[in-house]
């Protein structure tokens, strides 16, 4: 463009992956609630369903305080008393399974959530708007962590109700400043997850499997000593793992940690690598499936 015989360019704008500048960064913010509040227009325009998933959590945690009060034939564990320095199965494995939604939510809600916008038939048309990607990403996960907190709540209430919880009420709140950090770093993995969505298309498939492995290497209904050396190595990896074991420390009476060291700064050590890694795949993902013109295909 030229104007009065001059070249006239436009200033440069420095941008973040997927637009992101400090000028929009209201309306990015701004389009991942209301990404949040259309996922909830959603889900209350159908009740029972609303319902079902409210009250789902609860149904598979019974299974697992069940199990674990049949097989050591009642409450209170020597064997869990020695590993871990706390004896009482049920509040153990509570404050397991509280990530175990948590990690639903970061490999569920930010993966299987594209795959939803293409069952709507929607999919292509916010895509390339000039909304951030990854905020139509995080938008879904906010829906989907605040449905999860509400999940925790009522489970809370029900469990307390007829077992009873020994927990420390003063360490609720380092505990949720653990949570905290640990989604940070889930972020990072849902969005990686979200990438191998839009390339493999099926990505409820990857979901489930790398559901499965995060649950596996995280000490949900068991300590991490009872794992093979590999795989509490490579436990150090996820942000699961450090967080529940901080968690724990924090919330149970006499609860000693596998694995020392400070929980804090391994969790802002994953929050930084696993945001990086996942921003980049995402964007790199982004670019592919731009180049080869299959963003359209379901």
């Amino acid at each position: 463009m030229k104007r009065k015989g001059k070249e006239f360019r436009e200033p440069k704008k420095f941008l973040c992956p997927y637009g992101f500048t400090l000028a929009n960064l209201k309306a990015e913010m701004r389009a991942i609630w209301e990404n949040n509040v259309k996922e909830w227009k959603i889900e209350f325009t159908y009740p029972l369903s609303f319902i079902r998933q409210s009250v789902e959590p609860l149904i598979f945690l019974l299974p697992f305080i069940v199990y674990g009060l049949v097989l050591i034939g009642g409450r209170y564990s020597d064997s869990l008393m020695s590993l871990v320095g706390t004896g009482d199965i049920v509040t153990y494995i509570f404050t397991g399974y509280i990530i175990m939604g948590f990690i639903g939510t970061s490999v569920w809600a930010m993966g299987f959530g594209i795959r939803k916008e293409q069952w709507y038939g929607t999919f292509e048309s916010i895509y390339v708007t000039p909304t951030s990607r990854i905020s139509l990403v995080l938008g879904m996960a906010l829906h989907s962590v605040v449905h999860q907190g509400i999940s925790v709540f009522f489970e809370f209430l029900v469990i307390y109700a007829i077992f009873g919880l020994a927990l420390r009420i003063e360490g609720i709140l380092p505990a949720l400043g653990i949570l905290a950090l640990m989604m940070l770093a889930l972020c990072g993995f849902g969005l990686f997850v979200s990438s191998l969505a839009l390339v493999l298309k099926e990505g409820w498939i990857i979901s489930e499997g790398l559901y499965s492995v995060l649950m596996i290497l995280s000490p949900v209904a068991y300590p991490l000593t009872v794992l093979p050396s590999i795989a509490q190595q490579m436990s150090k990896v996820f942000p699961t793992a450090p967080a529940l074991i901080g968690m724990r420390s924090f919330l149970i009476e006499n609860y000693t940690p596998e694995v020392m060291g400070n929980v804090f700064l391994h969790l802002l050590a994953l929050d930084l690598a696993w945001i990086i890694f996942g921003v980049m795949i995402f964007y790199a993902t982004d670019v592919y499936i731009r180049k080869r013109g299959t963003l359209g295909k379901y």
